[in-house]
C-alpha cells in the first residue's frame, strides 16, 4: 500500500495523521506510527448503524425512517415524536433515555439538554461566586486515622471551608486499585466505577468502639499509632495493615443483622458489576500474597475470560474474600455518602468535587471486564511539549472509539452514574482526550505516537445528561496541547475549564489580569503537578529537578533565569492586590477572578513547599503521592476567610 492510500485509510479510522504540536508547529505521523496504530485499531471496526444514539433534546434525529413516537426508559411511559416540514422526527424536549422502533429494531436515543449542570444552577445566595479548596485526600491528617487521609479528614477541612463561606472540597483520585507498592498512583487505577477502600475513616458508620475493636483484635493497635507519626505514607504498609484491620471489623462489625441487612441491599442494588470487581480483586489480593504477579494478562489463560469455569471455580472456593472486597465498597460508599450529607448540612452548595483518572491500568480489573473494548497493543499518553520534550506514556489503557460506542457508551455512562451520584462536582482529568487522545504503540517512542479521535458530541451529551440528572457540575481539565475550538464546544457544553494561575498568559507569555479571565472555567492557584505558590516562588521544585535529573550550572541557571523573570512578572500583576504576603496576594487575585468557581489546593493556602507529584520523576526519585499535609487550625481559618471575603468581590483590571 502507497504512503496516500496508507494516510486515507488512517483518516478514515480515526487517526489524525496531520497534527498541531504545542508550539504551533503542523506535523505528520510516520507511516510506521500509521501502520501501528492501524494494526491496534482494526479489531474494532465501527457500525455504519449504530443501535445507540445522542441527540440534544427538541433535535432532528437524524434516521433514515420516521417514528412516530419514543418509550421514555425513565417514566415507563410513551410519548409522541414532533416532525418538522421536511418529514424529520425531533427528540423529545425531555431529557431521558429512549427506545424508537425503527423497522425491525430497536435503537436507544439518548436525548441530552444543552448544557451541563453549572453554579449558576445551584440554590441561590448572595454571593453566586462559589468556591471551595483542593485536597490530596491521603495526604490530610487527623487525630487516630493511622497515618493515611480519609473521608473523616475531608469533613473536618469541609466543615472549615463552609464556615468561611467556601461550597466545596475538591479530591484527588479515589478509585479502586491495585494492591500498591512503591510506585502507587491515584491516576493509575484498577476499576474507576469502585472506591479504594485505604482512604476511608469506617469509624464514621462503625463508630470508634468497634474500629478500636478491630485494631485489639487485629493485633495493629500498635502500628495504627505508630504509623501516624511517619512523615510519609508507606503504601504497602498501609495496606497490609488496613487489610487486617478491616477484615477483622467485617468478621465482628459486620455480622451484627442491622449491618448485613444494609449491607446485602447494596449488594443486590450493585449486581454483577460489582461481583465481578470483587472477584478480580481478591484474586488479585491472592496473587500479591503469593509473590506472583496481579496483573490478569500473566495470570493463567482462562483468567482472559470473567465468565469462565476457572474464575467460577474462584469464586466458589474463595467465597469469603470475594464477599470481603463486596463489604469494603459498601463501606467505602456509606462512608463517603456521610461525607457528602456533612458538607451539604454544614451549608455547602456543592459539596465533593470527584476526580476522573483519564485511563486504567492495562492489567486492572476494567481492562479484564472490558477487555473487548479495550486498546490493546498501546497506551495512552502525551505528545511532546514545552513540559515533556520526550513526550509521556503513561503506560495507561483506554476505550477504543468504535467499539465504545457500538458498546452504547455502557462503561462511560455507569462510570458518570456511580462517580456523579457521590458528590456535586465532577472534575475529568485530560478532557481533551474527550476529543482524541494520543496513543503510543507497544515498542515506540512516545515521541512517535499518534491521536487517534473520539465521538466528542456524543460523550459530552452523555456527560451534560448526567450531569442534570444527579445534578453535579462538571469541570474538565482543559491543559496541554489543545486542540482548535474545543475549549469553546466544552463551554457551549457547560463544561468548565481549568484556568490555573501559572498558566493563564496571553500569545505574548505575559499573565493575564483575573477579570480577563474564562467565565466558563474554575479559577485556581495551582495544580497537583505544579508546585504550590510559595514553592514556585522560592524555585524549591526546580531544585528538586536539578537535583533528580543531574543538570549542570548551565542548565540549573537557565531554569531559574526563567523563573525570576517569570516572578518578576507576576508580581508586576499581583501589585494590583496587596496583601501580608506574595502568597496571599495571589490567592487574593484567583479570588477575586472572574471565573464562577474557584478552587485553592490546601497547600497555597497553608503555604507550604512541597507539591504533592512532581512530573518526570519516579517514586524512588521524589516521594509523589506519599506526603503528608500538616494544618493548624488558626492558619487554615484565617486563610479561608481571607479568601472567602475576596471572593465576595470582583476584580478590576
Amino acid at each position: 500500500m502507497n504512503a496516500a492510500a496508507l494516510q486515507q485509510q488512517a483518516i478514515a479510522a480515526g487517526i489524525e495523521v496531520a497534527w498541531t504540536d504545542a508550539q504551533g508547529k503542523p506535523r505528520m505521523l510516520s507511516l510506521d506510527t500509521i501502520d501501528a496504530l492501524l494494526h491496534v485499531l482494526s479489531p474494532h471496526a465501527s457500525s455504519d448503524n449504530p443501535a445507540f444514539r445522542v441527540v440534544t433534546c427538541g433535535a432532528p434525529i437524524g434516521m433514515p425512517t420516521t417514528p412516530r413516537e419514543a418509550f421514555c426508559l425513565d417514566t415507563r411511559r410513551h410519548t409522541a415524536l414532533t416532525h418538522d416540514a421536511h418529514g424529520r422526527a425531533h427528540a423529545p424536549e425531555q431529557p431521558g433515555h429512549y427506545l424508537l422502533e425503527v423497522g425491525a429494531r430497536e435503537v436507544h436515543l439518548a436525548v441530552a439538554p444543552k448544557r451541563c449542570f453549572g453554579v449558576a444552577d445551584l440554590a441561590a445566595r448572595d454571593n453566586e461566586r462559589a468556591w471551595g479548596v483542593s485536597a490530596q485526600v491521603y495526604g490530610l491528617r487527623r487525630s487516630d486515622d493511622g497515618g493515611l487521609g480519609d473521608n473523616q479528614a475531608v469533613s473536618a477541612v469541609g466543615r472549615h471551608v463552609a464556615a468561611a463561606g467556601g461550597d466545596a472540597v475538591a479530591l484527588s483520585p479515589l478509585h479502586a486499585a491495585t494492591p500498591p507498592d512503591a510506585g502507587f498512583s491515584p491516576y493509575s487505577p484498577s476499576h474507576r466505577a469502585w472506591l479504594d477502600t485505604l482512604q476511608m475513616g469506617p469509624a464514621q458508620v462503625a463508630g470508634t468502639e468497634a474500629l478500636h475493636d478491630a485494631l485489639e483484635q487485629s493485633g495493629q493497635a500498635q502500628a495504627w499509632v505508630q504509623s501516624e507519626r511517619e512523615p510519609l505514607i508507606d503504601w504497602l504498609a498501609q495496606d497490609v495493615m488496613r487489610h487486617r484491620v478491616w477484615t477483622c471489623l467485617r468478621e465482628r462489625w459486620g455480622q451484627q443483622p442491622g449491618v448485613r441487612a444494609a449491607f446485602e441491599g447494596f449488594m443486590r442494588q450493585a449486581g454483577d458489576a460489582l461481583h465481578l470487581h470483587a472477584v478480580f480483586a481478591a484474586h488479585q489480593r491472592l496473587a500479591r500474597t503469593r509473590g506472583e504477579g496481579t496483573d490478569w494478562r500473566h495470570w493463567d489463560d482462562e483468567w482472559s475470560d470473567p465468565h469462565s469455569a476457572c474464575v467460577h471455580e474462584f469464586t466458589q472456593r474463595h467465597a469469603i474474600a470475594v464477599e470481603h472486597e463486596c463489604f469494603m465498597q459498601w463501606l467505602a460508599a456509606q462512608c463517603w455518602q456521610h461525607t457528602q450529607a456533612q458538607l451539604l448540612g454544614s451549608g455547602q452548595r456543592i459539596g465533593l468535587i470527584w476526580d476522573l483518572a483519564t485511563g486504567f491500568e492495562p492489567g486492572g480489573s476494567e481492562a479484564w471486564q472490558q477487555r473487548e473494548l479495550v486498546m490493546e497493543g498501546a497506551h495512552i499518553g502525551a505528545p511532546p511539549d514545552a513540559f515533556n520534550p520526550d513526550g509521556q506514556d503513561w503506560g495507561l489503557a483506554a476505550y477504543a472509539p468504535a467499539s465504545l460506542q457500538r458498546s452504547g457508551y455502557a462503561p462511560l455512562r455507569n462510570l458518570l452514574d456511580r462517580m456523579m451520584s457521590r458528590g456535586g462536582g465532577l472534575r475529568i482529568d485530560h478532557i481533551l482526550g474527550w476529543a482524541r487522545l494520543w496513543f503510543v504503540p507497544t515498542g515506540m517512542s512516545p515521541r512517535d505516537g499518534g491521536y487517534v479521535r473520539y465521538p466528542l458530541n456524543d460523550l459530552l451529551g452523555l456527560l451534560a445528561l448526567a450531569s442534570w440528572q444527579h445534578r453535579c457540575l462538571v469541570i474538565g481539565e482543559d491543559l496541554g496541547t489543545v486542540p482548535v475550538d474545543l475549549r469553546q464546544t466544552l463551554a457551549t457544553h457547560g463544561v468548565y475549564g481549568m484556568d490555573v494561575l501559572q498558566f493563564t498568559r496571553d500569545a505574548q507569555g505575559a499573565f493575564i489580569p483575573p477579570a480577563r479571565w474564562r467565565t466558563q472555567a474554575a479559577a485556581m492557584s495551582s495544580t497537583h503537578d505544579l508546585p504550590p505558590l510559595a514553592a514556585w516562588r522560592a524555585g524549591t521544585d526546580l531544585g528538586e529537578l536539578a537535583r533528580v535529573h543531574a543538570w549542570n550550572a548551565r542548565e540549573r541557571n537557565g531554569a531559574l533565569q526563567r523563573r525570576h523573570a517569570d516572578i518578576d512578572q507576576l508580581d508586576r500583576l499581583l501589585q494590583h492586590y496587596p496583601a501580608n504576603s506574595p502568597t496571599h496576594s495571589a490567592l487574593r487575585a484567583v479570588a477575586e477572578s472572574a471565573g464562577p468557581l474557584a478552587l485553592f489546593p490546601l497547600e497555597d493556602v497553608l503555604a507550604e513547599r512541597q507539591q504533592p507529584n512532581l512530573p518526570g520523576t519516579t517514586s524512588s526519585q521524589h516521594p509523589n503521592w506519599r506526603r503528608r499535609l500538616s494544618w493548624r487550625v488558626p492558619r487554615l481559618d484565617a486563610t479561608l476567610r481571607w479568601i472567602g471575603r475576596h471572593r465576595r468581590v470582583r476584580t478590576h483590571d
